[in-house]
């Protein structure tokens, strides 16, 4: 199986309930390629958690398995028309994730961030991906709270620029991987995978905000991409939604982070520099 026959299905999902949600774009991408589906009644659930087993379904249509293959298990609570059995019987055999007992799953049971980035680096390991070192090591204000058996696996995908902090710097280990955050780092993986330079660039975490990455590190201070300027605060993250004073200058920003020129924003003029006057 190679990832480059990962592409659009159509029709795109249309899903009523992630409209400005901040990992709308990564819902659609892996929606419309069959990697997830939606929960019913044109809903996607993003704040809902993963289950066990919706997410090493998820997997196995990424790996393009073949679902005739895996039609038996060990697990005597995965019932074999279960849509996530044949995943389940696929991953546990290749060693990607384990039971909850020798002969229990727990398909229902949420998982962890830290478990999540666990089952990605076996995942990544079992089907033969070298994940990228392409950012430096962080440490996150809650590490201590990280499983020791997960810690190697946390810094990996952290590194590879596949999973990522939460507000506050936090990791969040035990918290419940959301299906908006699994879409996300689901993304990452397709976009890493196929192209490593895609750990550079922009970045954002499982909060909605942005960072823009050069050589493994944030950038910080002014950044302009695609004709656009934005302002990185010290720790590399985009400043949005309004006015900011720099170096003695007010400027605006909008939303999405790029700043206003050439308008009038409040009843201040805004010049070709961004700067109000």
């Amino acid at each position: 199986f190679s990832i480059y026959g990962i592409g659009y299905k159509n029709p795109v999902p249309v899903f009523t309930d992630i409209k400005n949600h901040w990992a709308e774009d990564n819902i659609i991408f892996v929606a419309s390629r069959g990697l997830l589906a939606g929960t019913g009644n044109n809903q996607f659930s993003p704040d809902t958690g993963m289950t066990r087993g919706m997410f090493v379904t998820a997997l196995g249509r990424l790996a393009g398995i073949d679902q005739a293959d895996y039609k038996t298990g060990k697990f005597t609570d995965v019932k074999a028309d279960a849509y996530y059995a044949p995943y389940v019987n696929w991953a546990a055999e290749k060693g990607i994730v384990n039971g909850t007992s020798a002969t229990t799953f727990s398909p229902d049971t949420n998982i962890t961030r830290e478990q999540m980035a666990v089952i990605m680096a076996n995942y990544a390991k079992k089907l033969g991906y070298d994940l990228p070192v392409a950012h430096d090591a962080v440490t996150f204000a809650d590490n201590a709270q990280i499983s020791g058996w997960a810690a190697k696996e946390v810094k990996a995908m952290q590194q590879a620029g596949i999973m990522a902090g939460k507000g506050g710097n936090r990791f969040d280990p035990k918290g419940t991987a959301t299906r908006a955050e699994v879409a996300t780092v689901l993304r990452r993986f397709v976009e890493i995978v196929i192209d490593p330079q895609t750990a550079q660039g922009w970045m954002q975490n499982h909060s909605g905000s942005w960072q823009y990455m050069k050589n493994g590190k944030p950038a910080t201070g002014w950044l302009q991409d695609d004709k656009k300027w934005y302002w990185l605060d010290s720790n590399g993250w985009m400043f949005t939604g309004g006015w900011k004073q720099i170096d003695g200058k007010w400027y605006y920003f909008y939303s999405d982070g790029s700043m206003a020129v050439n308008t009038t924003i409040d009843g201040y003029a805004i010049g070709s520099d961004g700067a109000r006057k």
